[in-house]
């Protein structure tokens, strides 16, 4: 009787098992398909199936170019080479994944270093010219006069009228020791200037700070590089040792770096393994929240306000979402830029990079602000006049902002109400 029960017993256990199966394959197979297959790709049927670059399509028209194309050995290894593995990022519809070739490559690590070879001068893009925004202290650039809100003619004879920025970049940097001729007007003058530049290594301080009238301290940190971390815990010392009762962070055109330093700031200015940013892969499994460090110069306390602008961006929104989650600092300026995901560098062998996105990244408070940005507490923008007349208003009210939370004890949804009712068009 027990060997019958058992075996009715059976059958009815493997129906239920085959019945649970189908439910879970149903309800899951999409999440399963991507952690099982993320190595894979998509057919365009909803099917996975193997390596892109088994594709027959791929290798037919390989050899359709390299056998038919007229032109197609005039052109060298390299140049195919970084053709074709720039069309294959380019295909990934990603803004933020980039390849570089030699030359980009060795730039980027420069600017992530904190070093380059040029003049030394942040330059942008004006309504008809371009215009400097700022000046390294040191620089070649500040040593011949230019200062930032000039406008810059022309280069090297060539009009700088309507040309992109990028463009601009390309014909002022160049090797230490050559000479570029820089047409200029100071925004207070209407007489041209021009001079010759002998270009140099500039060194660019990620941070760097000084004390304000009243007790306040202010960091600028211009990019997340590889002496971020350093440099501003140096920073943060600096004004507690001259006495500051409150820090103004400005962040502002910072479009960001490395993560771990996003991380390692937010540790100076947050408790010990508080949350700071929450990161996803493909695989929705591998969900990670990353936390502050044990920091001996952690100063939780002390006012902060944060000013950011539409060039904030990635780590720098990092901080800043963490910053305004967790109720720590006033967020002053405007909207971000929105960029909410992480890349990582990948070395080729001939010294070219892949620059390829990896993860979305959350806020704390589990926001992505991808195409959205970091709205800030206080909007204040920068007009048109304060361009001309080169007056920081966000800097200005910045201040004011500090003042007023210094006043409340460091209550930042009181100075947030007091502010709100303040006119900063004026």
């Amino acid at each position: 009787m027990q060997f019958l029960q058992k075996n009715i017993f059976l059958p009815v256990l493997f129906l239920f098992g085959i019945i649970i199966w189908w439910f879970f394959h149903q309800v899951f197979s999409d999440e399963w398909n991507k952690i099982l297959n993320y190595s894979k790709w998509n057919d365009g049927t909803g099917f996975y199936s193997g390596n892109i670059f088994d594709s027959e399509k791929i290798k037919e028209s390989e050899k359709i170019i390299q056998s038919q194309y007229y032109h197609f050995w005039e052109k060298s290894k390299q140049d195919i080479e970084d053709g074709v593995i720039e069309s294959m990022v380019n295909s990934l519809w990603d803004k933020h994944s980039s390849y570089f070739s030699i030359k980009d490559a060795k730039d980027f690590s420069e600017v992530l270093r904190g070093d380059f070879e040029g003049i030394g001068a942040v330059i942008d893009e004006d309504i008809k010219w371009i215009i400097i925004r700022k000046v390294f202290d040191g620089s070649p650039a500040q040593k011949s006069g230019l200062k930032s809100g000039d406008i810059i003619t022309k280069v090297d004879g060539e009009s700088m009228i309507g040309i992109a920025v990028e463009d601009a970049v390309t014909k002022i940097r160049w090797l230490k020791g050559s000479t570029v001729n820089i047409t200029y007007v100071h925004t207070d003058e209407d007489q041209i200037h021009s001079v010759n530049i002998v270009r140099d290594t500039v060194l660019i301080p990620s941070a760097a700070e000084k004390m304000l009238t009243g007790s306040i301290g202010y960091i600028e940190v211009a990019s997340f590089g590889e002496h971020t971390t350093e440099e501003f815990q140096k920073s943060i010392e600096n004004l507690t040792n001259s006495g500051a009762k409150g820090i103004i962070l400005d962040f502002r055109n910072n479009g960001g770096g490395y993560l771990d330093t996003a991380v390692d700031i937010l540790s100076f200015l947050l408790p010990d393994h508080s949350p700071t940013v929450i990161t996803r892969e493909n695989n929705p499994n591998a969900t990670e929240t990353l936390f502050t460090k044990i920091n001996k110069t952690t100063n939780v306390k002390i006012p902060l306000v944060m000013l950011i602008n539409e060039l904030s961006a990635s780590a720098t929104e990092i901080t800043a979402g963490a910053l305004q989650d967790s109720g720590r600092a006033v967020i002053v300026g405007e909207k971000s830029y929105g960029k909410g995901s992480v890349q990582e560098p990948f070395s080729l062998s001939d010294g070219s990079m892949l620059k390829i996105t990896v993860w979305k990244w959350y806020t704390p408070k589990d926001r992505w602000i991808d195409g959205i940005g970091i709205t800030p507490d206080i909007i204040i923008p920068l007009l048109t006049k304060d361009y001309q007349s080169v007056y920081d208003r966000q800097f200005e009210w910045a201040k004011i902002v500090m003042e007023s939370l210094m006043k409340n004890q460091n209550d930042i949804e009181k100075t947030k109400i007091e502010m709100k009712e303040k006119d900063f068009i004026k």
